[in-house]
């Protein structure tokens, strides 16, 4: 049995023109515990975030379009079963691909594993109760098996119910230096909808007000999990003891779970659940790879 792991990494883990095939970043680590029915590929796409990793990069929403486009194509070209990897950003991408399968195609999944997903439902991970900062995401076909990795003192996967950040999350989709204009425009349609997570539960009141200092410190914390263990400029470095929580998924103790010992990493797990997938799941024969050609977006 033969299978091929499609990687997408987060942001900043690839680039604008990327021609890798070998994977990289993070989720390295899970791939790197495979056993030899396993074949990874890197899947290339901008993976930027507005001004995140370089000023000039694409807006979140056009690099997940970007993802969504580069992930289709190289699974148009498998032959057989497939796994799909997704960190972060890159599980945004992999959760809107997987949205758009037929039966068919769920049928050649061997299952998804999404670390860090945004979009992570309560429960989706021991002591994860809220959803990822971006909300409920494109819901995914019943008949996919998914493994979520997360932690619960990473906003990005497991935000406070009225986070601040996740007001942030919704204004910033379409932030790029480039048309600042059009970052405001989208801002406006957001704000005059009132489609905002938080929209519920914000308001111009006295109430309001004395719920404000708590959310505040709130997302203080969630900032500090998510800033690195040490902060550096020029030659000052502050000690950050609670950070890290966002990339701690290859180094840190991930916990005891049926799978893994208790000193595996949130990816060694993630590699042992899709190996034991691997054993139980019948192959499927192989689908001859789509010929159609693709033309990325343009912007990308």
């Amino acid at each position: 049995m033969s299978i091929t792991v499609l990687v997408v990494g987060g942001t900043g883990e690839s680039f604008v023109g990327d021609e890798r095939t070998e994977v990289t970043g993070l989720l390295s680590a899970v791939t790197d515990c495979l056993d030899d029915r396993f074949t990874a590929r890197w899947v290339p796409y901008a993976a930027s975030y507005g001004p995140v990793p370089l000023r000039d990069g694409l807006s979140y929403a056009e690099s997940v379009d970007g993802g969504v486009a580069s992930l289709a194509e190289a699974f148009g070209r498998c032959s057989g079963d497939v796994a799909l990897l997704g960190y972060s950003q890159g599980a945004v991408v992999v959760r809107r691909f997987a949205a758009s399968l037929t039966d068919a195609e769920c049928a050649r999944i061997v299952g998804l594993g999404l670390v860090a997903d945004p979009h992570q439902p309560p429960g989706g991970v021991p002591g994860c109760d809220g959803w990822g900062v971006a909300g409920p995401g494109d819901p995914l076909p019943p008949s996919l098996p998914v493994f979520w990795v997360g932690a619960p003192d990473d906003v990005i996967c497991n935000a406070s119910p009225d986070s601040l950040l996740r007001d942030i999350a919704d204004l910033t989709g379409a932030m790029e230096l480039r048309y600042p204009g059009r970052w405001w425009t989208e801002i406006r349609k957001r704000l005059l909808r009132n489609d905002l997570q938080n929209a519920d539960a914000t308001s111009v009141s006295p109430e309001q007000w004395r719920r404000d200092p708590g959310r505040i410190a709130g997302a203080w914390r969630e900032v500090c999990g998510y800033l690195p263990k040490e902060l550096a400029w020029h030659q000052v470095r502050i000690a950050n003891n609670e950070g890290g929580q966002h990339t701690s998924y290859a180094a840190r103790p991930y916990g005891h779970t049926p799978l893994t010992d208790a000193d595996a990493t949130g990816c060694q797990t993630l590699a042992m659940w899709l190996q034991v997938q691997a054993t139980f799941t019948p192959p499927h024969h192989p689908a001859p790879p789509t010929t159609a050609a693709w033309t990325p977006p343009s912007a990308a």
